[in-house]
């Protein structure tokens, strides 16, 4: 019963490419207002409350301090990201691309039946040219 129930959820639909278009965009857009909002929303607690709070601990830190570590954060998760999450995506994506309507995956496997035809065309023609040599000798 749980297994049909998993078997289930995990079958995808078929659906419009305009859904996954509006994430596309959305996710392709959000790199470039993601870093500044984090660092707007750092520097406003920091302004608010954290100042006090971290001066306690640290009294030589500044602003500056904390602009430069967020901007360190940011650049050692583009690292990672590109290092790890990126091929994992892509790999996901590819999968799914294969799997859903792809013309390409299509094609490729009437290319693959066209090509086992034609090795098995060959094939006799090598075997008919062997038996015309041997007939000759």
């Amino acid at each position: 019963m749980f297994n049909r129930i998993l078997a289930k959820l995990a079958k995808q639909r078929n659906m419009s490419p305009h859904i996954g278009a509006l994430i596309n965009i959305y996710q392709t857009t959000a790199i470039m207002y993601a870093p500044m909002t984090l660092i707007g929303v750092a520097t406003t607690l920091y302004g608010l409350w954290g100042a006090e709070l971290i001066k306690e601990y640290f009294p030589w830190f500044t602003v500056w301090h904390l602009l430069g570590g967020m901007v360190a954060f940011i650049l050692v998760m583009m690292v990672f990201f590109y290092k790890i999450i990126i091929p994992s995506i892509v790999a996901f994506s590819v999968q799914q691309t294969y799997k859903h309507r792809n013309p390409m995956a299509a094609d490729l496997q009437n290319i693959l039946k066209n090509q086992n035809a034609m090795f098995g065309e060959l094939k006799n023609i090598k075997e008919r040219l062997a038996e015309l040599e041997e007939s000759k000798s």
